[in-house]
């Protein structure tokens, strides 16, 4: 089955995924390349911990994205800063029945 939203994905971001923490901070893996949707947008979320916090940009992405947890790293594009940012949380939107294009999507710092 081919992703209706493929042509969203246009930009290109390197994504360091959180594997642990370690004696000096949080470890990560080799960054990767994903291409996304970013959409930069203050708003509030829920962080994994409950608390609420602002998050300054979500990149979407296709549904089939390996999990990037929270505390992982996503360099942005230079169109958008090409800052890198914490993942603050993760969503997969997922209809369950068909009716909506499913994706995922992490908030940023």
């Amino acid at each position: 089955m081919t992703d209706p939203l493929a042509s969203w994905w246009r930009w290109p971001m390197l994504v360091a995924r959180k594997i642990g923490d370690g004696p000096y901070g949080p470890a990560h893996a080799a960054p990767v390349e994903v291409l996304g949707k970013v959409t930069a947008k203050r708003k509030k979320v829920l962080a994994p911990d409950g608390s609420e916090v602002i998050s300054e940009a979500r990149v979407s992405m296709a549904a089939t994205t390996e999990l990037i947890p929270p505390g992982s790293l996503v360099t942005l594009p230079p169109e958008f800063g090409g800052r890198t940012a914490e993942v603050l949380a993760e969503q997969l939107h997922h209809d369950g029945a068909g009716r909506t294009p499913n994706f995922y999507s992490v908030d940023l710092t």
